[in-house]
């Protein structure tokens, strides 16, 4: 008795919109059995490039050449605590601090790149200092703070100082104030400045008037623990602590009252707090989570309850540094120890974090400072320029970004670049001064343009010439198209008159039957 043979058989069916695969077994008689169902999954390709790309991506840290270098720093003190930056510039001076009995900051000239002498010029704190910073708006003010409670404010000549200074222009002190560790200038007015200070368990915030040498704002208790970091928001009108409670804090600035508070970092160690443009309302908060983990937390000021998106940097114990680029997006941060300088830009609009390329270095370092933008040169498409110290010199590096194409055309190093560098505040001149902003009122910086007088925006230069014979090209193979379809249709003209013309058959049917005959006469003999 024989056996059928069967055969295995599938079927695809498309049901409710989903794809369905049958298979069954049709045996020789045609019967088919075993039918089952399976949803098909469709294969998965793989995804080249980024969603998140980014006219940055490839930013690059320019070392300038060694004759701008400042070499052979002796006895550079780095036993300062990771809320004080070891380095502030701008373009006449360099501060560092120096170790030795007195609380010495060291003054450098700028424009005098070199071997340093062994011996520099210091000013005189007379304790420990614990911090220190250039008033933005005056290059010859620098205001430093230090252990014995006190805030002094030291005016540097023109051309520097040859020797050490021992007196202040004038000091500022306060009943109560006892461990100042943090300095925050307005960014917009001038002759106003931010302090905070421990005083004995309630962590208080003073905001001095300069021009009075008095504290006219002081806001205490307002939390329990230390204030790790502070920045005012662009405008100046709020204020936003990170304290020991792992706590963000959003104050008025006026009124020191509270406008609402969210998680910070889970640990206890310092972190650096930043503020993007006021038109996004974002912050940047720099420091760790569990164990040794550095990590950098992207936070919407409407909404303090959770960061918005947060990113790892790595695992290092090292105290971490952070600046802001507003114009571009750019957080750079730098660990204390470290060769390399973290870089991450910020997308507004989907409100995440794109980290690029990093800037790395042979050499470790302890800080990074930042000059105005209008010192960069916009020329090579340097977005930043800085200094990076290290333990015994410090260095110039520049910040470019190497442009192959924009917006699906070349980029002409030769044009001004005009949608990388947009109107920029002009950081160097306040916009109102410490009695005005002490009344209430609210002016903002004045926006200057970076564009050399002898170059053209990018966004109205001509196309490139390469483009430009690109498109005759095209334009050629439109004219040669058009010239192929005018043959064609010239041909299917000849042929549709050929098919109207009467076939030898028709042309016999069309004749009279009586043309046809002859007639008797007409035959020959």
């Amino acid at each position: 008795m024989s056996t059928d043979s069967t055969m295995n058989k599938q079927e695809t069916h498309l049901e409710d919109s989903t794809r369905y695969v049958y298979t069954y077994t049709l045996t020789q008689k045609g019967k088919r059995e075993d039918s089952n169902r399976y949803l098909y999954k469709k294969k998965t390709l793989p995804k080249f490039g980024s969603a998140n790309a980014t006219v940055y991506k490839y930013i690059t840290g320019k070392f300038y050449h060694p004759s701008t270098r400042f070499e052979d720093l002796h006895g550079l003190s780095i036993n300062k605590s990771g809320d004080c930056d070891l380095i502030q510039v701008n373009t006449k001076f360099i501060a560092v601090p120096i170790s030795g009995p007195g609380g010495r900051i060291a003054i450098i000239n700028a424009d005098k790149p070199g071997r340093l002498p062994v011996s520099l010029p210091c000013v005189m704190c007379g304790s420990e200092v614990t911090n220190f910073k250039f008033d933005p708006f005056n290059e010859s003010i620098l205001v430093t703070v230090s252990n014995d409670n006190k805030i002094r404010v030291w005016e540097i000549p023109e051309g520097g100082i040859e020797q050490d200074v021992a007196e202040p222009k004038f000091i500022l002190e306060a009943r109560g104030m006892d461990k100042i560790h943090l300095l925050e200038f307005h960014p917009t007015s001038k002759d106003v400045l931010l302090t905070t200070s421990d005083d004995l368990g309630s962590p208080t915030i003073r905001i001095w008037n300069l021009s009075s040498n008095q504290a006219q704002l002081t806001f205490p208790s307002l939390c329990k623990g230390t204030i790790f970091s502070c920045a005012w928001n662009p405008d100046g009108t709020q204020i936003v602590i990170t304290t020991k409670e792992k706590k963000i804090h959003l104050l008025d600035a006026r009124t020191g009252q509270l406008i609402s508070e969210g998680p910070s970092h889970n640990s206890i160690r310092p972190s650096r707090l930043l503020w993007l443009n006021p038109e996004t309302n974002l912050l940047i908060s720099v420091g760790f989570g569990l164990g040794s983990t550095r990590e950098v937390l992207l936070i919407d000021k409407s909404d303090l309850s959770k960061p918005i998106a947060k990113c790892m940097i790595d695992v290092s114990p090292s105290v971490m540094s952070a600046y802001v680029d507003r114009d571009c997006q750019i957080v750079y941060i730098a660990g204390r120890g470290d060769r390399t300088i973290h870089t991450f830009h910020v997308d507004t609009d989907k409100k995440n974090l794109v980290a690029v390329a990093k800037i790395e270095s042979s050499s470790l370092q302890q800080g990074f400072a930042f000059l105005p933008k209008r010192v960069c040169d916009v020329k090579s498409i340097e977005i930043d320029k800085f200094y990076r110290l290290t333990p015994t010199n410090i260095e110039v590096v520049g910040v470019r970004v190497p442009r192959a194409r924009v917006s699906k055309r070349y980029a002409m190093p030769e044009y001004f670049q005009d949608d990388i560098f947009v109107p920029t505040p002009d950081v160097e001149h306040s916009a109102q001064g410490a009695d005005s902003w002490f009344k209430g009122e609210n002016k903002q910086l004045e926006l200057i343009s970076l564009q050399p007088k002898d170059m053209t925006e990018l966004s109205i230069a001509p196309p490139p010439a390469s483009q430009l014979q690109s498109k005759k090209k095209f334009e050629m193979g439109k004219k040669f198209v058009s010239d192929e379809q005018r043959k064609q249709e010239q041909m299917e003209r000849m042929f549709k008159a050929a098919k109207d013309i009467p076939e030898p058959e028709a042309k016999s049917k069309a004749i009279n039957p009586e043309d046809e005959e002859v007639a008797e006469d007409e035959w020959d003999d």
